[in-house]
Order: structure tokens, then C-alpha cells, then sequence
């Protein structure tokens, strides 16, 4: 293996647990429970989403963008 392989495979392996790291780090925080107020807006949330992150409108702007991204939400 010569310098550029070795370099070009260490990229490689750098950039795919930067992107593991990421993923991880989204699926904690969808996970994790609100407090009544929003993280996107800082409003209060709807009654029945008290202990959800996003309120009803900021969610629904997430979940497209995770379509975008990646095809579907996480």
C-alpha cells in the first residue's frame, strides 16, 4: 500500500465515524424528553406535546428536513 492508498483509506475511516458520531448524537437527542418548551422556536409546546422536544409546527419543519437529508426521518 502506498502513501496515498494509506491516506485515502485513513480519510475514509476518519469521515465514517465523524458521520457514526453524528447519527449517534441525532438518535440521543430524538430520544430524549422536553420540558414544555420548544428547541427550535423556544415557544411553549402544545398541551399534548408537553414532553416532546418540538412543538407541532417545528416538528413537522424537522421531519422534512430529515427527509431531505436522508430519505426518511431517524
Amino acid at each position: 500500500m502506498d502513501e496515498n492508498d494509506w491516506a485515502s483509506n485513513m480519510e475514509t475511516r476518519e469521515r465514517d465515524a465523524c458521520v457514526d458520531a453524528v447519527r449517534d448524537a441525532a438518535k440521543h437527542k430524538q430520544h430524549s424528553t422536553g420540558n414544555g418548551i420548544c428547541i427550535d422556536c423556544l415557544e411553549p409546546n402544545e398541551p399534548q406535546r408537553l414532553n416532546e422536544l418540538r412543538c407541532i409546527s417545528c416538528q413537522q419543519d424537522e421531519d422534512k428536513r430529515q427527509k431531505q437529508r436522508y430519505g426518511k426521518r431517524l
